[in-house]
């Protein structure tokens, strides 16, 4: 689903950006300092994309096409010269065309609307909240936490964004995540990198508990 074109500064990173997740970046190159202070005066947004070859820093880089608006709501100007920023991810995007009449790149791109709920059987959803729930734990339990019911979002498109920010694993998987086109298929394709996850954090915390105890 569709809902509009525009303009947007592109910020290519070798992380994804999720709607409704936060991220903190640290500017320090002038092309990208350039853009921030843009945005910042227009009062405008930008988008992050993952990088699919070449390097954050420097030379140019290949991004993938579908990325996510982000927000700028935090500004910290450093003695050292460098500009540390947080930004609120918004709508996803998918990249028309790419420009380059400034340092750093612009795109035209199209929104991409999210589809109003998940198309899955209550069964299916109520195995991915089980399976959610238990990854948040292991999270918890990983950094020497614990938590009894982690809070869930009962709305379906922002739990699969709150699955999407919680996952760990590679770049190129959530980037996957972020393509799904309906929320039903992405819950459907978090559910199977959940089920492998789980498995791998199970393994590192009883590591991380024996190491302890012993």
């Amino acid at each position: 689903m569709e809902q509009g074109n525009r303009v947007l500064p592109l910020f290519p990173l070798s992380a994804v950006l999720f709607p409704d997740a936060a991220m903190p970046l640290r500017i320090f190159e002038d092309r990208y300092k350039l853009m921030v202070q843009r945005c910042l005066e227009s009062d405008s947004e930008f988008g992050v994309v993952l990088i699919k070859s070449g390097f954050e820093v420097g030379g140019p880089a290949e991004t993938y096409s579908v990325g996510t608006v982000a927000r700028i709501f935090d500004v910290q100007r450093r003695d050292d010269g460098t500009t540390r920023i947080a930004v609120a991810g918004r709508e996803r995007f998918r990249i028309d065309s790419i420009t380059q009449q400034f340092p750093y790149l612009e795109g035209q791109v199209t929104l991409l609307a999210e589809d109003s709920g998940a198309a899955l059987s209550q069964d299916e959803l109520m195995a991915v909240r089980r399976i959610t729930a238990a990854q948040v734990r292991l999270v918890h339990g990983l950094n020497g936490g614990w938590i009894r019911e982690p809070s869930l979002p009962d709305d379906p498109v922002t739990l699969s964004y709150f699955i999407a920010a919680l996952l760990q694993v590679e770049g190129d998987e959530k980037q996957a995540v972020l393509e799904e086109s309906t929320t039903a298929d992405r819950l459907k394709l978090e559910l199977s990198l959940l089920k492998r996850d789980c498995a791998g954090l199970k393994e590192r915390v009883a590591k991380k508990l024996g190491r302890e105890s012993g």
